[in-house]
């Protein structure tokens, strides 16, 4: 009987702190993000207090795009001994992103709504759902991006003590665009694109943006770079009104022309140029042929060799790039075995055509981009699990094709573990970014992690913007 008494009160005791403890915090629930507003690349910090330690709590955060879709994620976690709960430094347990990871509620979003989080996951995740929310297509349209979005926080305490205390709620507005940056349309004789002029007193680095095989202008990250002090030229160069509509015989003089017109504008000598995939290639070959016009070269998931043009309606190919009115000589994805059905997810055949024309072809062969010719620092950045195609191992033959000709410029390659063809377009949500959707062929495959893809387009992003400042152009 003593023995029991004993463990009657060693009972009460423990329910009396536990109920001791959770009067004492009651009402007290307190949901934060910092900052309250914050451009897309910024750091965020999602803290809760006022917790009873050691128990468990759910943290959701929602949007809705502006198609009307919502998306949600879901984080849970462990009270700390002081009550507070901070994502930057607590492991999430279960929900739609697990481990320690700032930015976990903010790329794991599903596109439901909380209530049917339960039986959402990436792994199975419904084959009618989109890629990512309307605005983090990299080439939305501007009034897509124009206003911040709204993202709506819910804190709530779980496990035996559900339903003790009262929910807590929170929000953050996330813009794109920087406040005093000036959005100015372009069309100049054949020139077409968006130019995004820097906030405040200049001289500001100047920069250019190259489009990849989705043509068009990428205004969104050409928004980015100019809120962060560097004014970008979105170049559009075909699929663009009053441009061709395929990446098919674009003359080099066409982007030379576009940097005299861009350094003249700003009374600068030289002018950084940015570009992606197919952009990724562009950049290099652009700065090989016109190397005393540029400054600085960020050459993203890029191609080492020069590709056949893409895009025609009936799957055709033929040169992408021409040179004094003359095509430059080209791999030919077709003649290798690619065919539309051969990109689509979950196929990688498209990442092992390129792969082989990246590697199989001697530094004499003249398809090859003659990047020694370049006269500016470069920057190449790629994913070693791009499921496109194999940017990395393209970037690592640049790499050597510059010190076997003894490059004097800075040349860097950072390749993140994990990331995918999408690893330097900055998104907020990147749950689903290893595929993108096409209407007619269904998805296309990029590769990778979400959890990498988010921090390695973060990272990338902010290193983008260090290297063009560190060798932005001089003034005249």
């Amino acid at each position: 009987m003593a023995l029991l008494s004993r463990l009657s009160i060693k009972g009460l005791l423990v329910l009396s702190f536990t109920l001791g403890a959770t009067a004492a915090f009651a009402d007290q629930l307190k949901l934060s993000v910092y900052p309250a507003e914050r451009l897309l690349t910024d750091p965020a910090k999602v803290i809760l207090g006022g917790a009873p330690p050691g128990a468990e709590v759910m943290i959701e955060a929602t949007l809705t795009d502006n198609g009307g879709r919502v998306w949600s994620s879901r984080g849970v976690y462990f009270v700390q001994h002081d009550g507070t709960v901070d994502t930057s430094k607590a492991a999430s347990l279960a929900g739609t992103y697990t481990g320690v990871d700032e930015e976990g509620l903010f790329w794991s979003m599903l596109p439901v709504p909380q209530d049917e989080l339960d039986g959402a996951s990436i792994a199975n995740r419904d084959p009618d759902w989109p890629s990512f929310p309307d605005f983090d297509s990299w080439n939305a349209p501007y009034e897509l991006r124009e206003k911040p979005v709204t993202i709506s926080f819910r804190a709530s305490i779980r496990g035996a003590l559900t339903g003790t205390m009262p929910a807590a709620t929170a929000s953050q507005n996330v813009t794109f665009v920087g406040k005093g940056v000036k959005r100015i349309p372009i069309s100049e004789g054949d020139m077409r694109g968006v130019l995004f002029e820097a906030a405040g007193e200049g001289p500001h680095p100047i920069a250019m943006m190259v489009t990849g095989s989705g043509g068009g202008a990428n205004e969104g990250k050409a928004a980015l770079l100019a809120t962060k002090g560097i004014t970008t030229l979105a170049l559009a160069h075909f699929n663009y009104p009053g441009r061709p509509k395929q990446l098919m015989n674009i003359p080099l003089e066409y982007f030379s022309k576009t940097m005299k017109w861009l350094s003249g504008r700003y009374g600068q000598e030289r002018v950084a140029i940015v570009g992606g995939s197919r952009g990724g290639e562009g950049v290099l070959l652009i700065a090989s042929t016109f190397p005393d016009q540029v400054s600085a070269v960020v050459s993203e998931v890029p191609g080492n060799m020069v590709f056949a043009g893409c895009c025609t309606e009936d799957g055709g190919s033929g040169p992408a790039w021409t040179l004094n009115e003359q095509p430059l000589p080209y791999v030919d994805w077709k003649a290798a075995g690619l065919n539309q059905s051969a990109i689509w997810s979950p196929s990688f055949q498209a990442r092992e055509v390129f792969r082989k024309g990246i590697t199989e072809a001697d530094f004499d062969d003249p398809r090859w981009i003659p990047v020694e010719r370049i006269k500016s620092p470069i920057l190449l950045v790629t994913g070693d699990a791009d499921g496109l195609w194999a940017g990395e191992i393209a970037s690592q033959r640049v790499v050597e094709r510059l010190k076997a000709n003894n490059f004097v410029y800075p040349a860097k390659h950072i390749n993140y573990a994990g990331a995918s063809h999408v690893v330097a377009f900055p998104m907020l949500v990147k749950s689903l970014a290893d595929r993108v959707r096409s209407k007619q062929w269904g998805f296309l495959s990029m590769g990778g992690l979400p959890e990498a893809n988010a921090h390695a387009q973060t990272d990338a992003f902010r290193k983008t913007v260090d290297f063009i400042k560190l060798h932005e152009s001089a003034l005249d």
